[in-house]
């Protein structure tokens, strides 16, 4: 057939082959770490299409007769919306590409595959910028197609206006947002080319998951924005919704300027993002077998370790070498790097909109929320494999029976806690109410943080960094919901009784009281579990489904 001869020729075939490295196969799969390209579009189209269904209730006749609200002016009622629209398309193109800069560049395996083979450099260069034109083409559509379906029908049809209206609404609307999310991934791609190129490889490696945690979260944070701020219009979805404004005929001075300011933006976006492809590329390929420098020979790495092991000094040795090994692991891995960043980092972009609140009750939900949000990073830091393959010298020389790793990953979790939330709460509480108050007020994060850390891992088995990644497709919305109340009940609540208590110091005797209770009351439970053949302490190297029936054994088998 000709469609078969034509995907078997070698250019084909290299875009396909790139195309399937963005869209998460390979190692990811292994760990269970992918959705698939299915999957992931339909997780991607569903904020456009929640959100315009949402404003069904806004844009209500029905509504406006039942409470007997005037007609409103549609454009200005309508025009938050279409900067939400964008701001939405901008985040989701900023995360996706902060995710998957990675898989953009070529590493260590798509040299040795592609360099022996007679291609050209220039063809595997073409290939792979195909690929990412066709994947960034995809996710623009699939990410806006639902809203640019729903969210101009919605308004059209409020407006008692005509199929006419509504195609030229659908049309200015695909090409604003699609604008948008181009220049989001050719914005962060530059940023990220850049830092590559100016920076030393080694310099670049251990910043880059900190940089891209950094961009997730500022892409996150457009969310929350208003387009009345007074710094809106200096945000990039200000200029394009004035592109969206200039196309749907409602031409101002000040709209058309940010119209202009938009598209030489693009222009300006896509020509840095080229010329940083095009190094980048080539550098990449060319040093993506060279190692890097052992720790040793990285002061900063080598200081962190340090401070770090501090805390595992006096355990025990399993413990010691546990823990060890899961810093150092998290450390040098780019995915868990990342995760960590973009916990810190959320944790205290919340932190500071609460101090600057400026109620007491909001500084002291400040350092909760860090806390909550490190905890769960590390919690799922912990279920992201380093290397699944290389696992077999845990299952040759450890006893399952013998070396249990809650105490171990207890430490990990107090390393990071430390510098990350206790002893930056520590001097803002110093500086606020003075040291006595501070080192109360730390005592209690703490005494809440370690609750968590072992509600959280209550049950663990296992290694962290070492086993394949659970399944989360089945109750990843059940797992969401959860932890946001959670979290909710974590900081609202713990910071209010902690203000409760500072009313009268001597409540503070109740948090060692209730710890000791619930852990008494764990300890016989756990007993009575052992007991009862209930419990299973053994290590464990395998994220095993529950199963749907058990069997009971309710008859010898002698019998």
């Amino acid at each position: 057939m000709p469609i078969e001869r034509w995907r078997q020729k070698p250019y084909v075939r290299l875009v396909m082959h790139f195309l399937a490295r963005l869209v998460g196969g390979g190692r990811d799969n292994e760990a269970g770490f992918n959705f698939g390209a299915g999957p992931l579009l339909g997780l991607l189209a569903a904020p456009g299409a929640f959100c315009s269904l949402v404003l069904f209730e806004k844009y209500s006749t029905l509504q406006d007769f039942i409470l007997q609200r005037r007609h409103p002016n549609v454009e200005a009622m309508s025009a938050p919306d279409k900067y939400f629209f964008i701001c939405l398309a901008m985040a989701v193109a900023g995360v996706v590409t902060a995710i998957k800069w990675d898989k953009i560049l070529p590493d260590s395996q798509d040299y040795v595959n592609l360099a022996p083979l007679p291609l050209r450099p220039r063809a595997i260069v073409l290939a792979n910028a195909a690929a990412i034109a066709i994947a960034v083409l995809v996710f623009a559509v699939d990410v806006n197609g639902p809203s640019t379906l729903l969210f101009p029908a919605i308004v059209t049809a409020y407006s008692n206006q005509g199929l006419g209206a509504i195609a030229r609404f659908a049309a200015a609307h695909a090409v604003c947002l699609t604008l948008a999310s181009l220049f989001a991934f050719c914005a962060v791609f530059a940023l990220l080319g850049i830092l590559a190129i100016m920076l030393p490889r080694e310099t670049f490696r251990a910043c880059s998951s900190w940089v891209r945690g950094g961009i997730l979260i500022a892409s996150l944070m457009l969310l929350p924005t208003s387009m009345h701020a007074p710094m809106a219009r200096y945000l990039p979805p200000t200029w394009y919704l004035g592109l969206y404004q200039e196309l749907m005929g409602r031409s101002t001075p000040l709209i058309l300027t940010q119209a202009h300011f938009a598209l030489e933006a693009l222009a300006v976006a896509i020509f840095l993002m080229t010329a940083a492809y095009a190094l980048t590329w080539r550098r990449s390929f060319a040093g993506v077998l060279e190692g890097g420098r052992a720790p040793s020979q990285q002061p900063l790495l080598a200081a962190t370790l340090a401070f770090l092991d501090l805390f595992s000094k006096r355990a025990r040795a399993f413990d010691r070498a546990c823990h060890r090994f899961i810093v150092r692991a998290m450390l040098r891995s780019e995915p868990h790097r990342m995760c960590l960043a973009v916990a810190a980092g959320f944790g205290w972009l919340l932190a500071v909109e609460q101090i600057s609140n400026g109620s007491d009750a909001s500084q002291l939900e400040a350092p909760l929320t860090v806390a909550y949000l490190l905890i769960l990073g590390l919690r799922i830091a912990f279920e992201i494999p380093a290397s699944v393959p290389s696992n077999w010298i845990f299952r040759s020389v450890l006893d399952p029976q013998s070396n249990p790793t809650i105490a171990a990953t207890r430490l990990v979790v107090l390393s990071f806690l430390v510098p990350v939330a206790l002893v930056p709460a520590f001097a803002l509480a110093w500086r606020q109410w003075g040291i006595g108050v501070a080192i109360i007020h730390v005592g209690y994060v703490l005494a809440l943080s370690l609750c968590l850390s072992d509600l959280l891992l209550a049950g663990y088995r296992k290694i962290p960094l070492t086993c394949p990644m659970p399944g989360f497709r089945d109750n990843f919305l059940a797992l969401s919901v959860i932890q946001i109340v959670g979290f909710a009940l974590f900081t609202q609540f713990g910071a209010s009784l902690e203000l409760w208590m500072f009313l009268s110091p001597g409540r503070f005797l109740l948090i060692p009281l209730a710890m000791a209770a619930a852990w008494f009351w764990n300890r016989r439970r756990l007993a009575e579990a052992r007991e009862a053949g209930e419990l299973d302490e053994s290590l464990t190297f395998e994220n095993i489904q529950a199963p749907v029936v058990e069997r009971l054994d309710l008859f010898d088998a002698d019998r």
